[in-house]
């Protein structure tokens, strides 16, 4: 049966980000995730997982400035020194909040920027990533995006993802599947489950179209879980999906015995 890890950057939206953590204790999860801690309060963080009994799976390094459409620095060759900034940053974090993975977000290719350049960009720096989360005991994940929600983004599909993964040639290099990314592009995300399974470290979820909860849309989702299963897959499942309505009816589709 797979572990479930609440996304905390998506579910009880209406609280402060370091409410939710107690939320998803009180809601009966034993994981959480979260997109960024690098602008968070990290000891509040750590204070709050010890207290509440909670790990937290999985977080992404900075991305660049989110606000201004930065999606990551690594496909670019001139933010190379800030990502190894920030790549050292997140490694140290999970260091102390006991993070075993991180995503990597590939990024958007400046106008400057073309694909092979990108693509290389990206193979020298998770290549020079790689031995140092190692050291860490961490894993780097390679998610893709899909284009209608982020236009321009450099990995936006499974199977680039997968190919950069095998371009890095590092043992502790996966392949993250979100199942709503892949469903945006009309990809099958069981069938890449099926073709990837040796490269998937992680996998998040989320139906299609509107990013809400299972059912709210035409994904098969309870069979793509059910295939987790049938492949044997021993990781987290993110539950990293917006709320149609309050996020207690919205997880109440995963039995509260399920969430530890």
């Amino acid at each position: 049966m797979p572990k479930y890890a609440a996304n905390l950057s998506m579910l009880w939206p209406e609280l402060d980000v370091y409410d939710r953590f107690r939320a998803a204790a009180d809601a009966g999860f034993s994981r959480v995730e979260i997109l960024f801690v690098h602008s968070l309060d990290v000891a509040r963080i750590e204070r709050q997982l010890r207290d509440l009994h909670l790990s937290l799976v999985l977080f992404d390094p900075s991305p660049g400035d989110w606000e201004a459409g930065e999606r990551g620095l690594a496909c670019n060759p001139a933010r190379r020194d800030e990502f190894q900034r920030t790549l050292d940053e997140a490694l140290q974090t999970a260091l102390r909040l006991g993070v075993e993975r991180l995503n990597v977000l590939s990024g958007i290719p400046t106008p400057d920027v073309g694909p092979d350049a990108a693509h290389e960009s990206l193979v020298a720096n998770f290549q020079w990533a790689a031995p140092r989360a190692e050291a860490a005991g961490v894993k780097l994940l390679v998610e893709n995006l899909n284009p209608t929600d982020f236009p321009g983004i450099h990995i936006r599909s499974v199977k680039c993802a997968a190919d950069l993964v095998r371009a890095v040639g590092a043992p502790n290099v996966r392949v993250q599947l979100d199942q709503y990314h892949a469903g945006m592009v009309g990809d099958d995300a069981r069938a890449l489950l099926r073709e990837y399974v040796d490269l998937v470290e992680h996998v998040q979820i989320a139906d299609v179209p509107g990013r809400h909860e299972p059912g709210t849309g035409q994904q098969p989702i309870a069979q793509f879980l059910s295939d987790l299963d049938s492949v044997g897959y021993r990781g987290c499942v993110g539950l990293e999906y917006r709320p149609s309505g309050q996020t207690d009816a919205a997880v109440a589709w995963l039995a509260r015995d399920q969430r530890g």
